[in-house]
């Protein structure tokens, strides 16, 4: 019985250390708070909506980190999708194709909670603006440093 519990905790340990190896994939250091916010629905949205401004593309390419914390909405393309389920929590990373955004056209996104919408869909994006991030999932901008918007209300673009 002894030897199982040592390969049980051998076990958990290994667990232990490939789940943070795989948090840190995602370029994420800090706590879950730093990274979403809280959805936004109901009465809020439209509210919320109205406190966004519109992502100014050319200030961002300037100086990426002018507008680090303030409200932001941006339209673009779902270039990726992914849903993480933890603890019966499903929150959603995006990497969203955004024209005109130079020198290159993505920003990542994180919200808390499940998407209707899929790869290649346009949506606008209602959130807080942080700068830097990176994503080492897709090679094309493994080693960028990129803008991030913790995203409180997703819509369908036009």
């Amino acid at each position: 019985m002894h030897n199982k519990t040592k390969i049980f905790a051998v076990l958990i340990i290994i667990t232990l250390i490939s789940f943070i190896i795989y948090i840190q994939s995602f370029g994420f250091e800090g706590k879950e708070i730093d990274f979403y916010v809280p959805a936004v629905t109901g009465d809020n949205i439209s509210s919320y909506k109205i406190s966004c401004s519109e992502l100014n593309l050319s200030q961002v390419s300037k100086d990426p980190s002018s507008l680090i914390g303030k409200k932001v909405k941006v339209t673009g393309q779902i270039y990726e999708k992914e849903e993480i389920v933890d603890f019966d929590k499903t929150r959603t990373s995006l990497v969203l194709k955004v024209p005109n955004l130079s020198p290159d056209p993505y920003i990542l996104v994180t919200y808390t909670g499940k998407l209707p919408f899929k790869q290649d869909n346009n949506i606008t994006v209602y959130g807080e603006y942080h700068y830097p991030a990176q994503d080492k999932t897709l090679p094309e901008i493994a080693d960028k440093l990129l803008p991030t918007i913790h995203a409180g209300y997703i819509e369908k673009g036009k």
